[in-house]
């Protein structure tokens, strides 16, 4: 009995002894001896503490402190607890009150450079911008191009979307550009080409070339005919053209992440895909990617290249992901009367090309006499959700368009249910109430944006003209979005294109603050140019603003078990506020600088 006495003292004591080594300073939890491997288990890499941590999780909690290792939060909570977690090589940020929010994702941005799709390849040496306000003038500046170009070379026309430019005939073309093929493009699924260009039409394109009376080719080329053009004739970039757009591409990213954003998302043509790839490979992104392919858009032989490749949904990591499939847009923009809509526009502009009811993409995809429905990406999309792919990133603005991108949802989901699955569109000017409860049973995704409702002004006058203020108070509905049941998504920087045609995108891109700019305009619906307010019965709460571009936004791509909230086992990645963004005014949130963005637990911008 003495002996088994002493045994368990004896036992008890070295037990002890043990505890008291392990909880002895050093690099790790169990390193009081220093014989315990760093890889079992160490102190938090990153500890950020003494702040206001917006969590955005389910119950919009908030607490002091959070922690993280190894690129992921390790607890979230009171200063006091959390700093106990911080060991001699932990980085300590004290916030001094501020906030600090999940990192913010953009869903939806075409300021990549590299789109060698259907808007145009600006890499190419003949590539022109212009405005095509009347026909004579419009072919003067074509001969204007066309004469700098060498003999042979391609010829890339992007003008202003006008109904002149529609006017633009193969023959016009022909006794301009003899030697030069030739591409006008009308928008990002039409345009008009010589005789040289059209040429390159591969000769099993069964859709989309538009002929006259005589069976003669007019020039106009839509859909597939176009998308065989633009995607897969024109040249790919040479080594040094290629390189510089991997460049450009990191400039651009370091730029969005300033604005606190973390994750970017978009649809992608092979070539910036390529880029992006490329730059997040050699570690010169800053930012996590995410790709909505365009295989399927705008391509005659989807289900032949989908059989090829199978489902590649998901591929990747959490640096870089191929989450979606998305087709061509399905109508255009305010500012060229291309909604496609429900009711007759109220009034017309002599320069609008899409007629009372705005432009249907899919429907133009082919010459009169087609099945538009077989021969275009309406087909596509159903191809691309019988073959597994979610169908996303979808350029759909007016609510005619909602009502076809429904219709395409309905189909899809009698094979297979859709629910949940990140089917949605983008840009959402027009969300009527019937329509949002049908989006509501699928789930879907939606995001919106404030370009042409809150941040311009030149859009703005036109949806007024054409649909008139009460309509267009009724617009970008984000309240109803949420009443209906559905989790709404902020996309930003497509606002800020980095085309310079539009007047204000080099001071967005430019501008740090952006991000937090679209949440107050949402919050507010002032529009920020003329101080017009639109809708204020359709205002959101902060917390919902938030919400919409963390928590909300990591459903877009499939990723809400990562990122888009602050809790223990997601993505370190997070934006450090100047400020308290929950009690600043609501019309000084813009004002409220990031003075920090933390991406996988480590620091990729600090304000100086």
């Amino acid at each position: 009995m003495t002996h088994t006495i002493t045994a368990r003292v004896t036992l008890t004591v070295f037990c002890l002894v043990c505890a008291v080594a392990a909880l002895s300073p050093g690099d790790g939890w169990l390193r009081g001896q220093g014989d315990t491997p760093p890889e079992v288990m160490h102190y938090a890499d990153l500890v950020l503490y003494n702040g206001k941590v917006l969590t955005a999780d389910e119950n919009s909690t908030m607490v002091q402190a959070v922690a993280a290792r190894d690129g992921k939060i390790l607890a979230v909570g009171e200063t006091a607890r959390i700093l106990k977690m911080a060991g001699p090589k932990t980085v300590r940020i004290d916030l001094q009150g501020n906030t600090v929010t999940p990192g913010f994702i953009d869903v939806h941005s075409g300021t990549i450079p590299g789109g060698h799709g259907p808007s145009g390849p600006s890499y190419l040496p003949n590539y022109s911008r212009m405005r095509f306000e009347k026909l004579d003038d419009g072919l003067r500046q074509i001969k204007e191009a066309v004469e700098k170009a060498p003999a042979g070379q391609w010829v890339f026309i992007n003008p202003f979307r006008t109904a002149a430019a529609y006017q633009v005939t193969r023959q016009m073309l022909d006794t301009i550009a003899p030697n030069n093929p030739l591409l006008l493009t009308l928008d990002n699924t039409t345009g008009i080409v010589n005789s040289k260009a059209l040429a390159y039409v591969p000769d099993d394109v069964k859709a989309g070339i538009y002929k006259d009376d005589k069976g003669q080719p007019t020039g106009r080329i839509a859909g597939w005919a176009y998308g065989a053009l633009t995607y897969e004739i024109l040249p790919w970039p040479e080594d040094a053209a290629l390189e510089r757009m991997i460049q450009q591409t990191k400039e651009r990213l370091e730029k969005i992440n300033r604005m606190g954003v973390t994750t970017l998302g978009g649809r992608r043509s092979g070539l910036s895909t390529t880029i992006m790839r490329e730059t997040q490979r050699r570690g010169l992104s800053p930012v996590r990617l995410r790709i909505a392919s365009e295989i399927a858009r705008l391509n005659p032989h989807t289900e032949r290249y989908l059989k090829r490749i199978g489902n590649l949904m998901d591929v990747g990591d959490e640096w870089f992901k191929i989450a979606s499939m998305t087709v061509s847009s399905i109508d255009s923009n305010a500012n060229n009367g291309g909604y496609l809509t429900r009711q007759a526009k109220r009034n017309m502009e002599t320069w609008d090309a899409y007629g009372a009811y705005g432009q249907n993409k899919w429907r133009d995809m082919v010459e009169p006499g087609k099945d538009w429905q077989q021969f275009s990406d309406y087909n596509n999309a159903l191809i691309a959700a019988n073959y597994g792919w979610n169908v996303t990133d979808m350029h759909v603005q007016g609510d005619g368009g909602v009502e076809l991108m429904l219709e395409v949802f309905d189909k899809v989901n009698q094979r297979s249910s859709i629910k949940g699955k990140s089917f949605g569109m983008v840009h959402g000017s027009m969300r009527p109430p019937d329509l949002a409860k049908r989006l509501a049973t699928y789930d879907a995704v939606l995001s919106f944006d404030t370009a042409y409702l809150f941040r311009g002004d030149d859009s703005s006058k036109y949806l007024e003209k054409f649909y008139g203020a009460d309509a267009v108070a009724g617009m970008s509905p984000i309240r109803e979005m949420i009443d209906a049941g559905l989790r709404p998504v902020l996309e930003v920087t497509n606002s800020a294109a980095y085309d310079p045609a539009m007047a204000f995108a080099d001071k967005l891109m430019d501008d740090p603050q952006t991000y937090l700019q679209d949440m107050e305009l949402f919050i507010t619906r002032k529009n920020f140019r003329t101080g017009k307010v639109w809708g204020p019965h359709l205002r959101i709460k902060r917390e919902e603003a938030l919400k919409m571009a963390t928590a909300w936004a990591s459903r877009f791509y499939g990723d809400e078990k990562i990122m888009g909230t602050i809790e223990p086992g997601k993505l370190a990645d997070f934006a450090v506020l100047g400020g308290d963004f929950m009690t600043v005014p609501e019309d000084q949130i813009s004002k409220l600088p990031v003075v920090r963005v933390i991406v996988g637990g480590k620091t990729t911008f600090e304000k100086k």
